[in-house]
């Protein structure tokens, strides 16, 4: 039977592809917002463990939300995601390269290095009981969250002119 896949349906898949990161996106633009909501509530206020777990929440949504962004371009691009203990830090690695033929960076060196931050407070999250949060260690984070978003949305765009650039030729 042949090619299972006519010119309209690989232009599909990118299209999809755009909007899927588009949708996303969105979502991770939420978190921001109601991170900065949080915090006018707590300005001037000590901060209970309820109020670290509720900012630990939003950082945690925020950085998951990118690497669902990652792990849908590894799935539909770049033959699948990264193998073996450090796959989360690989894929991040796997995004700021130029893959000839197939596409282009995703993000920029930049961004991965902000993107790291990110995925160590994630995996301290997940990993120790939510009352041992302390503000100390997630404040930098909350300070570089609009400049990290700023960036990927810049990053983002890029990479979305390209996936419509690529349905067009298809």
């Amino acid at each position: 039977m042949g090619d299972s896949f006519t010119p309209a349906s690989k232009s599909q898949k990118f299209i999809r592809l755009k909007a899927e990161i588009l949708r996303e996106f969105k979502d991770i633009e939420r978190c921001c917002f109601e991170l900065k909501e949080l915090l006018g509530l707590l300005e001037n206020k000590n901060k209970s463990t309820f109020d670290l777990r509720a900012v630990g929440s939003i950082l945690h949504d925020f950085y998951c939300g990118i690497e669902r962004i990652f792990e849908r371009i590894a799935k539909e691009l770049n033959g699948g995601i990264p193998e073996g203990d450090d796959w989360h830090r690989q894929l991040i690695r796997d995004m700021t390269l130029d893959i000839k033929g197939v596409r282009p960076p995703v993000i920029s060196e930049e961004l991965e290095k902000m993107l790291i931050e990110y995925l160590r407070f994630r995996h301290v999250f997940r990993n120790i009981y939510g009352f041992s949060l302390e503000w100390r260690f997630m404040e930098g984070l909350v300070e570089r969250l609009p400049v990290t978003l700023n960036t990927l949305k810049k990053d983002i765009e890029g990479f979305s002119v390209f996936l419509e650039n690529v349905s067009r030729y298809l």
